[in-house]
């Protein structure tokens, strides 16, 4: 009897401890959540683009340090990338490559996101999203207990093959706590706007999201949080001063310009339309998504490689005529930390040419031996 018991107990221990190890979250997979309504969930590249697939090519390359939690189940073909083939069930992850969201969608901003972060990690850090964007609906959607509506059109995948009609936030918050047993959540990304256009009580609302977030999520309150403004050529460029208040309102968080964005061309009527972005203003708002991101961050939000200081100064990126007003030798370095060159600021047009299009660069001056600012190309 006695060596019985003590099996029963020896199993019990070894089933808590297996269940432990297995619950224990990766500290090197950052995760970050997706909310809002359309142009978060890839309004790009969709079914009504005119664009079809064009440029998007580049974004079908996969890499398995980069992860999506799957939206909803799906089992189609990519509509941005034909050639890839998505079998999905929700709220397991995957090698991520668009669209990230429901079946019929294209790429969004988390996808331009996710390619410039890989520039500046560490090698051993993956990337993953949870995508909860809800195309066409309402901030009330995702506040916590208001269980407003989710139109037919845009309803994810549930538990036993059902559709999710309302409780937007519960469900967001679930998807999160599932997502943190694997790893840790870093950054919140959120592009919504469009259907709450001009209403003033739209930032305290978004501030009581993010503030439920935080709580019910256990995430520290400097979690940076990145918010897009909407188009300014479309239906609703006077939501915007309303998105830039949430900076003053909400710890760390930034506002992702979409000034000068392209946007989309419908395939129906040939028109551009009032709402989206084309691929390559994704492309371009992922970036900049990515710099706000990056402008709040430090190694407790993304550790990278080497030694040097990677913070942006609250005045943000020097202009390329500033640094070559300044006409000292300057250290330009990856966003991972590894130097690219020296040069003479006074030639850094001339150095331009060898360094990639589009990056972001850190700059260092020899005078001082500071890295205290970034300057783009």
């Amino acid at each position: 009897m006695y060596l019985c018991k003590k099996g029963i107990l020896i199993t019990f221990l070894f089933v808590i401890c297996t269940q432990l190890i297995k619950a224990e979250p990766d500290p090197n997979f950052h995760i970050y959540l997706l909310f809002g309504q359309s142009n978060m969930a890839g309004g790009g590249a969709g079914n009504n683009d005119g664009e079809g697939n064009n440029g998007v090519g580049d974004y079908c390359d996969t890499t398995s340090r980069v992860k999506v939690m799957a939206f909803t189940d799906c089992s189609s073909s990519s509509y941005p990338c034909p050639n890839m083939q998505i079998n999905r069930t929700h709220n397991q992850w995957y090698t991520a490559f668009p669209p990230y969201h429901n079946c019929h969608e294209g790429i969004g901003p988390a996808d331009g996101f996710g390619h410039t972060l890989l520039d500046s990690i560490r090698e051993d850090i993956t990337i993953g999203f949870i995508p909860c964007a809800l195309s066409g609906e309402k901030i009330e959607v995702f506040q916590k207990g208001v269980n407003y509506p989710i139109d037919s059109w845009t309803q994810p995948t549930v538990d036993n093959g059902q559709k999710l009609s309302s409780g937007g936030y519960e469900w967001m918050v679930k998807r999160a706590k599932i997502a943190q047993e694997s790893g840790v959540i870093k950054g919140i990304l959120l592009h919504q706007g469009e259907a709450n256009s001009g209403q003033q009580d739209w930032p305290n609302k978004v501030k009581g999201i993010i503030d439920d977030l935080k709580q019910d999520l256990d995430l520290w309150d400097s979690i940076p949080f990145i918010v897009g403004e909407l188009r300014y050529d479309g239906c609703c460029p006077s939501h915007n001063p309303i998105i830039n208040k949430l900076p003053d309102m909400i710890p760390n968080c930034a506002v992702a310009s979409a000034e000068g964005l392209e946007r989309r061309l419908s395939r129906t009527d040939g028109q551009y339309d009032q709402y989206h972005f084309s691929t390559q203003g994704f492309k371009d708002f992922g970036f900049r998504f990515a710099e706000e991101f990056l402008k709040l961050s430090d190694q407790e939000w993304i550790p990278r490689i080497g030694t040097v200081a990677a913070k942006w100064q609250p005045s943000g990126a020097l202009t390329v005529q500033q640094v070559i007003q300044r006409n000292e030798m300057v250290n330009i370095f990856s966003l991972d930390g590894k130097k690219v060159l020296s040069i003479q600021s006074k030639n850094i047009n001339s150095a331009k040419n060898m360094l990639q299009s589009g990056k972001v660069y850190l700059l260092k001056w020899n005078t001082t031996g500071r890295c205290n600012t970034m300057v783009g190309f």
